[in-house]
């Protein structure tokens, strides 16, 4: 029996048709054939269907002649009148297959098998991919170079693809639907050329290294292989090593040994379909190619594998892409993407981007972006972006930010930022940057700006700034090496140009105290101390004051101050409240010496008259007492001082 070969004159026979929606066989024909010859008439009738006939002449006597008319029949009804029964018809799209009716029914699939060769060195050739691109069906050549595949034969045209690192990339054309044996051989690349520039590399690996045993078999070496790494663009260290890290981590874990090399060899082939269902990576409708494939529409039960996302994503619990990702991408753990996210992203747990987002980022846990994100990125304990963020962004616990950081900044407990802030940023703990910032920071505990300042700081505790050129510190502690504005807080330190000093003074009531000023000269912070040997009286006490610029070594300051006033050896329950506001004139008797002097204005408060410290005290000033009886236990008091000192510029 002659085997059937199919398609042999399918290139010869078939024309230029309009695609229909009625099958060949069931469309309605008009012919009047006169003793045509077989051949004739099939192109006859092929030409009025619109289809072509696909048939081994061996089967058929093509020189008989024909004579037959029909007016309006479908095509089965005229094949059945010119063959009888000798002959049995299949359709395969446009086309009708003519089958010897005792011929057996060919198989729906076939197998190629064989040995991938060197074609220099005649070596038998391991971990070379091949692959169909209609079916998605591969295979790859183990360590002795033999590959078996498995193909559909239904295929009107039926090509191999073969690739593999260092050699040249080749298609083979398979004419034959039988199974057989299939040896196919390769080229070297001798001169390795320069690797044009893709958009990604999915997969960072090095080329898989081979080595020949004693059997004359090629063997791939093992190597560890990441997942997929976009190209590093940044120089960040800190970003790169966490993706690179759950790359590798996840990657080992999800995709088999043939997806990770059918990826490296295939990293110049681009496949596409509309849309691909998966159970995990390799079982699905993308198969093992699914690294090499952009899909429009995806939906993964458990975790997924492709090369980009064009429309709609969902994954049960992990969606690992190489390339970009485009529209709404959600997993019930974590999405992986190897480039670009534009779009709407959420994930359970992780969203780990190799290149900018663009659109609305979720994450239950971690968000990880080694280019920009923006206008939202919310995650349930930290944000790490290795480029800019512009818009709104928002952590539990923390923000991480390696570039410029625009909008507005929310961490439970720490905002750190190595470029400009550009942005509000709140956190509950510190808002820590390493460049300028030009916005609002506000925190709970700490600012900390090592570049410029032209913003707000606003803190519980403490602000701290190189050089301050615009908006305020305001906190309980200020630091700076200069301001051009006024810092307010409890204590405000400013290295270059503040207003630093320190003096020995005497007044009526302590005869020797010491006193530090700091801040700059527009509003400082005046932290005293002082005694009085003679009547047992220590003080101390915390004021602000404000000063002009020096005219000819003069200045003017107006200070105001509150004291708390003890007896030697006595307690310090009671309150014994000494509120003093001095004007002063000081002059600069050489670069850093100044003496001061001025009248004081003094409000006295005692919450018991038997502690109080000043009872029966002689003060060399008009006593101003108010109306009341004597043996009051409360008592306010007023009077008229003095105060002089001797100052000392820091």
């Amino acid at each position: 029996m002659i085997t059937l070969r199919f398609l042999l004159l399918f290139f010869f026979l078939s024309v230029p048709a309009q695609a229909q929606s009625t099958p060949p066989l069931e469309r309605l024909i008009s012919v009047n054939l006169q003793n045509e010859s077989l051949n004739q008439a099939l192109i006859i009738i092929g030409r009025a269907g619109q289809f072509s006939f696909s048939y081994n002449p061996a089967i058929l006597n093509q020189s008989r002649n024909v004579t037959l008319r029909v007016t309006n029949r479908p095509v089965r009804e005229v094949l059945s009148q010119l063959f009888g029964t000798s002959v049995r018809l299949r359709v395969r799209g446009n086309h009708v297959i003519l089958l010897r009716a005792d011929e057996p029914e060919q198989p729906k699939d076939f197998i190629l098998d064989g040995y991938i060769i060197d074609g220099q060195t005649t070596r038998r050739v391991g971990a070379v991919s091949i692959f169909e691109r209609t079916s998605l069906r591969s295979a790859i050549s183990n360590e002795y170079g033999y590959y078996r595949l498995k193909l559909p034969a239904t295929l009107p045209v039926l090509r191999l693809e073969i690739r593999r690192q260092s050699y040249l990339s080749q298609s083979l054309t398979i004419p034959s639907r039988r199974s057989q044996p299939q040896n196919i051989y390769l080229t070297a690349v001798t001169n390795q050329p320069l690797s044009r520039p893709v958009p990604v590399e999915p997969i960072d690996t090095p080329t898989l290294p081979t080595v020949a045993d004693s059997a004359n078999r090629l063997t791939p070496v093992a190597v560890d292989l990441p997942v997929m790494v976009a190209s590093a663009d940044s120089g960040i260290a800190l970003l790169p090593s966490l993706l690179d890290r759950s790359r590798r981590t996840f990657g080992r874990w999800a995709l088999s040994a043939k997806q990770v090399i059918i990826d490296i060899n295939l990293d110049r082939d681009t496949l596409y379909r509309t849309w691909q269902v998966s159970l995990v990576p390799v079982i699905g409708t993308n198969r093992a190619l699914g690294g090499r494939i952009i899909n429009d529409y995806s939906a993964n039960v458990l975790m997924g594998y492709s090369l980009g996302i064009r429309k709609f994503e969902v994954g049960g619990l992990l969606n690992i892409v190489g390339a970009d990702v485009q529209g709404f991408q959600a997993a019930g753990f974590g999405n992986i993407v190897g480039a670009n996210v534009r779009g709407f992203q959420a994930a359970g747990f992780t969203n780990i981007i190799g290149g900018n987002t663009r659109g609305v980022q979720l994450a239950g846990f971690l968000n990880a972006n080694r280019g920009n994100v923006g206008p939202v990125q919310l995650a349930g304990f930290v944000n790490v972006v290795g480029g800019n963020t512009s818009g709104f962004q928002a952590a539990g616990f923390v923000n991480v930010e390696q570039g410029q950081t625009n909008g507005v900044q929310v961490a439970g407990f720490l905002n750190t930022n190595r470029q400009t802030v550009q942005a509000v940023q709140i956190a509950g703990f510190a808002n820590v940057a390493r460049a300028d910032v030009l916005g609002w920071q506000v925190a709970g505990f700490t600012n900390v700006v090592r570049g410029q300042l032209a913003g707000y700081q606003l803190s519980g505790f403490l602000n701290r700034a190189q050089d301050v050129v615009g908006g305020r510190q305001i906190g309980f502690i200020n630091i700076a090496r200069s301001s051009e504005k006024t810092p307010f807080g409890f204590f405000s330190y400013v290295g270059q140009n503040g207003y630093r000093n320190v003096e020995v003074s005497a007044n009526e009531v302590t005869t020797l105290n010491v006193t530090f000023r700091t801040g700059i000269r527009q509003f400082y912070n005046v932290f005293t101390a002082g005694l009085n040997p003679a009547n047992r009286i220590w003080s101390y006490g915390y004021g602000l004051g404000t000063a002009t610029g020096e005219r000819r070594g003069w200045s003017l300051a107006a200070e105001g101050t509150a004291h708390q006033l003890n007896r030697i050896g006595s307690g310090t329950e009671n309150v014994n409240l000494l509120l003093r506001l001095s004007p002063v004139v000081a002059k600069r008797v050489s670069p850093r010496l100044s003496i001061s002097v001025g009248p004081t204005l003094n409000g006295y408060y005692s919450d018991n008259l038997m502690l109080n410290p000043l009872l029966n005290q002689s003060l060399p000033a008009v006593i101003v007492t108010p109306d009341g009886p004597a043996n009051n236990r409360d008592e306010w008091s007023g009077w008229l001082g003095w105060q002089v000192g001797l100052r000392y510029g820091l």
